[in-house]
């Protein structure tokens, strides 16, 4: 790493010499890191996003206060099931609503009113089971090759599920794979962020 100072990180480390993380930005070309800002600090996490509005219109008199008690109806999402993904969104401190994304809209509805009136709400799903199974069979198999950090399914603000999937960077054929997939089903998360070609810029 050039320009890095170790002596510096060595002090502000001293407070907590077992940390082992640190803090780089710069410029990565090649061999080399041109170092712009370097600290024993680890940088802030991004906070989970909390959904507020559920993607369906309000229920006459509103959403119902109240925590949502899920049974087993509703965790049990087998593979030939229209229950693809479940999120809870927050209108309000006191108030929570179940976010389905479904492939059968109707059965869902008809499956779960009965025990949350005022408190569901059913979309299409754009995504079916067997595309986020596959997707998920594919990033076991390749998990040392693409060097994967994490990955798992996540929702976005209309309650659609996706998958982050964490990795050092972003390869060729990984990506690749993904321009081959229906759009928004993966979402890559690379540590290193590419800041100009042919140069990476890593946080």
């Amino acid at each position: 790493m050039i320009g890095a100072d170790a002596d510096a990180i060595a002090a502000g480390s001293a407070a907590d010499p077992g940390l082992g993380y640190l803090s780089v930005v710069g410029v990565w070309g090649d061999e080399s890191i041109e170092v712009e800002e370097l600290s024993a600090e680890l940088p802030p996490r991004e906070t989970r996003a909390v959904w507020r509005e559920p993607p369906c219109p309000p229920p006459p008199g509103g959403w119902r206060h109240g925590v949502v008690e899920l049974d087993a109806d509703v965790h049990d999402r087998g593979p030939s099931g229209p229950i693809i993904h479940i999120t809870i969104f927050r209108p309000s401190a006191d108030q929570e609503v179940l976010v389905v994304a479904a492939t059968d809209v109707d059965a869902v509805i008809r499956q779960l009113s009965p025990k949350l009136p005022g408190q569901l709400c059913v979309v299409p799903s754009r995504f079916t089971r067997a595309q986020i199974d596959e997707v998920y069979d594919v990033l076991h198999a390749r998990w040392r090759d693409w060097r994967l950090e994490t990955f798992g399914t996540g929702s976005d603000d209309q309650a659609q599920p996706y998958i982050p999937a964490t990795m050092f960077r972003v390869t060729a054929d990984l990506a690749e794979w993904v321009d081959a997939l229906p759009e928004g089903l993966v979402r890559l998360e690379p540590t290193l962020v590419p800041a100009s070609v042919p140069y990476i810029r890593i946080r």
